[in-house]
């Protein structure tokens, strides 16, 4: 609880693009020491949870039902692993609550309110990912949205969001500032493997595939090597799953 704090919060029936973007700022801004908050439920709020409750920054989830009554059933396991990893979990109800769905909206000026930025993934309009980033202003938070395909229901939330003033987010490091995490301290020193990729990349872009043949390392570590140099603003993604060194 004393770390910086970004509520990430999004649709239950979120869309690939949703699921990607979701996993890709959870595990980046956790990885940076940051927590992440979120309400527990399916999709964007699971993956959240799921891609940071291993990492520095860990992960809070707040109930909208007591801590007896996990609720959706197929997360109970997640919780365990929450509290085991050092997480939290969250109620301001009797442990033997059962849920009760007017109690969602509710719930969400808890995790928009210790929330120092809140971050919508993917939502529709009038969603209770809506009402977390309208709380989230009202309570005088930095609310910050990725935008969406504009022909998308499932986007409607975020696009209308940033046209009434929220933050339009493209990257990590876009959070990272509003947090006030200085990125001139990379965890990564460029030595060994990381050397050596970002070396040959140089600035005409290459895929994870291409890298692998290259360096003879598996894509699977090579991917691993190059979501931490694009973490850490050393390198930058390009349309195609290609790679190019960051000017």
């Amino acid at each position: 609880m004393d770390k910086p704090i970004v509520a990430i919060v999004g649709s239950r029936n979120c869309s690939d693009y949703g699921k990607k973007q979701a996993e890709r700022f959870a595990k980046a801004l956790s990885k940076k020491g940051v927590c992440i908050i979120s309400g527990l439920a399916r999709g964007v709020d699971s993956i959240a949870h799921y891609n940071s409750y291993n990492e520095e920054g860990k992960t809070i989830a707040v109930l909208a039902c007591g801590i007896n009554n996990i609720y959706p059933t197929e997360n109970i396991q997640l919780a365990k692993n929450i509290i085991d990893s050092g997480g939290v979990i969250l109620s301001e109800y009797e442990p033997d609550e059962e849920v009760l769905m007017s109690r969602f909206p509710k719930r969400n000026r808890i995790i928009s309110g210790l929330a120092d930025f809140v971050l919508v993934i993917e939502a529709r309009y009038r969603s209770g990912s809506t009402i977390t980033a309208r709380t989230g202003m009202r309570q005088g938070k930095e609310v910050g949205c990725i935008p969406g395909d504009i022909d998308k229901k499932s986007s409607y939330g975020n696009n209308k969001l940033i046209q009434e003033g929220a933050n339009l987010i493209l990257s990590v490091q876009d959070i990272l500032m509003f947090l006030g995490i200085d990125e001139s301290e990379r965890k990564i020193e460029l030595e060994g493997k990381y050397k050596a990729i970002y070396e040959m990349i140089g600035t005409i872009p290459k895929s994870a595939d291409e890298i692998s043949r290259i360096v003879g390392l598996s894509v699977q570590e090579v991917n691993e090597i190059l979501f931490m140099l694009e973490v850490d603003n050393f390198i930058q993604s390009l349309p195609g799953d290609k790679y190019v060194i960051k000017a």
